[in-house]
């Protein structure tokens, strides 16, 4: 008969054979609640959220980084135009910045195209090739 108790790390209730119950010194709903036990004990100051704010501080100040700011992994020009919207973006919809500058996510500075080709046809119409109009 199978006993029953909770997850270690998440209070999760799962149920187990005797024998792995007694064998094992804490019980884990599944491998990544084990991973993260183990990644918390192992590495206790490791990507906290106060480490993660200081590297993307980091990378984001750096004037030579040629590429976009990144906000917990996700371009961060695309997360402020989803916030101008008020909803996610869809697929193919492209985030433009109209100052050519990558690190100015200004929503001023940002426009939406529904589509690549849509993009494409606003920089030929403004006859723009290596910088942006202004």
């Amino acid at each position: 008969m199978p006993i029953q108790t909770t997850c270690d790390l998440c209070g999760k209730p799962i149920s187990m054979p005797p024998s792995q119950y007694k064998r094992a010194k804490e019980h884990f709903c599944s491998r990544q609640c084990h991973l993260k036990k183990l990644n918390a004990e192992l590495n206790p100051i490791r990507m906290t959220p106060e480490t993660r704010a200081k590297l993307r501080a980091a990378r984001s100040t750096d004037p030579d980084r040629d590429t976009y700011k990144k906000y917990y992994g996700r371009h961060e020009h695309r997360v402020i135009a989803e916030r101008i919207l008020g909803r996610a973006l869809l697929p193919g919809e492209v985030v433009h910045h109209i100052d050519g500058d990558k690190h100015n996510n200004n929503p001023d500075n940002l426009m939406i195209f529904s589509s690549q080709a849509e993009h494409a046809h606003w920089h030929a119409a403004h006859k723009v090739k290596g910088g942006d109009a202004k």
